[in-house]
């Protein structure tokens, strides 16, 4: 199985998080009308045949793992949430370089891995080279 990866760079409110959402053929992100994504968000994009609704699986904090499969849309926007939420009040920032990282499984996705950057910023994109 091979991979590519692509990272979505683009300005504030440029469609970053929907076309990483068309391509995974489901809705699942946070919807904010200022900024949504916070923090970068690596989406690791399985296809397999068989699942034939999403299956999202998020890298635990400080662990090499991903936790228990997550099929509702409005429970990983909710996950994303949270964990942004999380770690802005940890760090006191409004934005953080640290990647928020999930795999998602299902049969109408490519094989891909993809990046969301919360705005283009050459050294949030650079700090993943």
């Amino acid at each position: 199985m091979s991979y590519c990866f692509e990272f979505a760079l683009g300005s504030q409110s440029d469609g970053k998080s929907f076309l990483l959402e068309a391509l995974l053929r489901f809705h699942f992100n946070v919807r904010e009308i200022e900024m949504g994504t916070r923090q970068p968000l690596i989406l690791q994009m399985i296809h397999y045949r068989s699942t034939l609704e999403p299956r999202c699986r998020f890298h635990e904090e400080d662990s090499k793992e991903y936790g228990s499969p997550v099929v509702s849309a409005s429970t990983i926007a909710d996950v994303i949430k949270s964990r942004i939420e999380a770690l802005l009040k940890k760090t006191k920032t409004s934005i953080s370089p640290k990647p928020i990282v999930m795999r998602a499984e299902f049969a109408h996705c490519p094989n891909l891995s993809i990046i969301d950057t919360p705005r283009f910023d050459l050294k949030i994109a650079c700090w993943f080279i």
